[in-house]
This record gives C-alpha cells, structure tokens and sequence, in this order.
C-alpha cells in the first residue's frame, strides 16, 4: 500500500488517498463514502481500535508521523477534516 512519498498534495488527492486508506484496511467499499462522511457516530462508525488502525494505515503510506497531539477525536470527526489535518501535519 505505500505510495511514492509526495512533497506537494492536495486536500482532494488526500480525500482520495484517505478513501483508498479505508477500503484497504477495512475492506469496505467506499464509493459512498463523500469528505463529510463521518467516521464515529454515524457513517463508518469506527471504534477507538479501529481508529488506532486507521492512524497507522495512515502514517505507513504517508511514510509519516502524527505528533500526539493532534490525535484527538475532533480531527478524525470526518473525512474532510482528516484530510485537512493530514495536510496542515504532513504537507506544510
């Protein structure tokens, strides 16, 4: 599942990767899966493990690190906002 490392990646390009994140580790399909899907309460409805997984699927095809601080369930309320948050931590 890694991808070459990208310097430079748009919010979109993240909703997409983060899209194809999910069906692999979760095998589920996602075509119904739009950025303001929500992934607690409602739309996915993942767990605290599987949001552990999530966050390392994440951090092994970014080949990237969260900083502690910004695991917080606000920032994994949706897909948009993980998306912004990805960028705000990994691309800027």
């Amino acid at each position: 599942m890694l991808e070459q490392v990208k310097e430079n990646i748009s919010q979109g390009e993240i909703i997409e990767d983060l899209k194809n994140i999910i069906a692999e580790t979760f095998r589920i399909n996602t075509d119904q899966v739009e950025p303001e899907t929500k992934l607690f309460d409602g739309g996915l409805s993942l767990n605290s493990i599987q949001m552990i997984e999530l966050t390392i699927s994440i951090e092994s095809f970014y080949q990237k690190e969260f900083h502690p601080d910004i695991l917080v369930e606000d920032n994994f309320r949706n897909i948009a906002v993980l998306s912004a948050v990805i960028q705000r931590c990994f691309f800027e």
